[in-house]
């Protein structure tokens, strides 16, 4: 079993920096005609509809409908229209700003940074919403609020209940969208975190810190708990070494009632002693997209721990495992937010799906964790997070159904961000910048 303290982020990281690519307006109607819509609310598809997109906003989906005449036209037939994608746990300062790119030619509109340095991601966060920088739209933790041993990166340190209370009174100052803890955010400082994130009116999430148990982060209002708590979530409720469902039902359900919802990075859990070696599982053509900075992490997380094959397979049964849970979890009522941590960008969005639908998920439901779910979170499902009048032109077009197979997600025709179509010559330079940035 790997340790706690070297789960996630021990090494100080430099962002790949490059030219950011700027956001050319879409100043015409854009129809999208004859198009299978997903409807990820209902679980329906909406055969031969015209999807109609006004500036940022989808003003109408109508079946067999007829474009105006000065609309630009794209013919969806035999095409699928889904919304499009949320990675709920993102880096950025790790990735790099290249993999804004990354993200958008792998369908992921949408992103909530779970740490990276503050001015860094509300610049960024503003860069993409102003439409400076092609990118999906961001929402910033900021600084991790954590007291661990060493220089450990992306945080701000808390040491005691006032430290929590002045961050994230500071932090709210500066525009963040939710307040994130960790491992090793001192009991006392969490309390005081949790307390004042609640009176700011900022969202918590994060982990479950060290010394304090899952029921009383989720009585003091924390909203999400990330990585199955490492991938240990199960135990207590199990009561034993092995996972027992009948036993952890009560406390998913409690889970459930609370409001409380689970980020389980499936993908980045399995990789964690493996990523960027020979043993990944990983697409080597992904991994080539991976930044040195991107690559330096990964190694010097792998460097604290000792790695066997034995520890390998304990992980990856792990990650297996953890998915069986998310499964039950949901089963249970419990939402779940896909994610990525720091993996490679957008791609890892696809991998994640299909792990969620290894464990046990229906296709559907794999798609509404990084569609209708993250709109949920933030509470924007009436302008966000499905294909609707009203709701914000964020879309994928795709050569086949994820309901009918998720891998399906990556066989992108097209992608809609702010508005704007990028069609797959467009998406193909995107990538083909980002892998030059990686090398560089």
């Amino acid at each position: 079993m790997v340790d706690r303290t070297n789960t996630i982020g021990l090494l100080a990281v430099v962002a790949t920096v490059i030219a950011t690519v700027s956001v050319t307006t879409q100043t015409r109607e854009l129809a999208i005609t004859h198009v299978s819509v997903i409807d990820v609310v209902e679980g329906r598809i909406l055969a031969n509809s015209t999807v109609t997109i006004s500036g940022k906003t989808i003003s109408s989906v109508t079946p067999d409908g007829a474009p105006r005449r000065d609309a630009q036209v794209v013919d969806g037939q035999g095409k699928f229209l889904i919304p499009g994608l949320w990675d709920m746990h993102a880096h950025i300062e790790m990735t790099g700003e290249s993999s804004l790119q990354l993200d958008v030619a792998n369908g992921v509109t949408g992103i909530r940074d779970m740490g990276s340095a503050l001015d860094f991601i509300l610049n960024l966060r503003e860069a993409t919403a102003s439409g400076r920088a092609l990118g999906p739209r961001i929402f910033a933790a900021g600084p991790i609020l954590d007291d661990p041993p060493g220089d450990w990166p992306l945080r701000m340190r808390v040491k005691t209940a006032e430290d929590g209370r002045a961050a994230v009174q500071l932090l709210k100052s500066r525009g963040v969208d939710l307040i994130k803890v960790h491992d090793h955010t001192p009991r006392e400082a969490f309390f005081a975190i949790a307390e004042e994130a609640r009176r700011q009116s900022l969202p918590l999430a994060g982990h479950i810190p060290l010394g304090v148990t899952a029921e009383e982060v989720i009585e003091a209002g924390q909203r999400d708990i990330e990585h199955l708590s490492n991938l240990e979530l199960w135990r207590p409720c199990s009561k034993g070494a092995g996972y027992q469902p009948d036993l952890c039902r009560p406390f998913f359900e409690m889970m459930a009632r609370q409001g409380v919802w689970s980020g389980p990075t499936l993908v980045a859990m399995s990789e964690l002693v493996t990523i960027g070696s020979p043993a990944s599982q990983l697409s080597a053509d992904h991994v080539a997209y991976a930044g040195k900075s991107l690559r330096a992490m990964w190694a010097g997380n792998q460097s604290l721990i000792a790695i066997t094959p034995q520890l390998i397979r304990s992980q990856r049964a792990r990650a297996e495992t953890g998915a069986r849970v998310t499964s039950d979890m949901a089963k249970a009522g419990v939402g779940i937010l896909a994610g990525c941590d720091a993996l490679i960008a957008g791609f890892c969005m696809h991998d994640e799906l299909a792990a969620l639908v290894r464990g046990g998920m229906t296709p559907l439901a794999a798609l509404q964790t990084a569609t209708l779910n993250p709109a949920r979170y933030f509470g924007l499902q009436q302008t966000a997070g499905s294909v609707a009048s009203g709701r914000s032109a964020d879309l994928v077009l795709l050569d086949a159904s994820p309901l009918t197979d998720i891998t399906n997600v990556g066989r992108i025709r097209a992608v809609v961000v702010a508005g704007r179509f990028l069609d797959r010559t467009e998406l193909d330079k995107l990538l083909t910048q980002a892998k030059i940035a990686a090398a560089n």
